[in-house]
């Protein structure tokens, strides 16, 4: 795989790559659910050593706590990647500040005994292709 770039939500923190994606796994534990909002969080595992910050580290802020930190922008709050003291070697990259997904895919669920009850039905909620209307919020 070559190159892969990614950014934050208002595009003041840009990134790459080069070394091949090691993993892409679903975080399930409470930190990362606390730290991103959501149920859980998607990460491509790549090697730290790869990663570069192409524009705006000055903007890239972070939060530490005993085993991991968090890398997020300091204005608009996307969190961009982690590191874990129990990997090294590996940085975590948000999923979602990556540019082309589409033809990368989970492979793992970790931490699952934190995991919400509800994520395994997530397919089986009604969908839509877009918005709701106002009345259905």
């Amino acid at each position: 795989m070559g190159s892969q770039r990614g950014s934050c939500l208002c595009g003041e923190i840009k990134y790459q790559f080069k070394s091949k994606i090691l993993n892409v796994v679903n975080c399930h534990c409470n930190f990362c659910r606390s730290h991103s909002g959501a149920a859980f969080s998607t990460y491509a595992v790549v090697l730290y050593k790869s990663l570069e910050i192409t524009h705006g580290k000055e903007k890239l802020s972070s939060f530490e706590s005993e085993e991991a930190k968090k890398h997020f922008c300091s204005l608009c709050g996307t969190p961009i990647f982690n590191l874990n003291k129990k990997y090294p070697r590996v940085c975590m990259i948000y999923f979602g500040t990556l540019e082309n997904t589409q033809n990368i895919k989970p492979m793992l669920n970790v931490w699952c005994e934190s995991q919400l009850a509800w994520v395994e039905s997530v397919s089986s909620i009604k969908s839509t292709d877009q918005g709701i209307e106002g009345k259905n919020v």
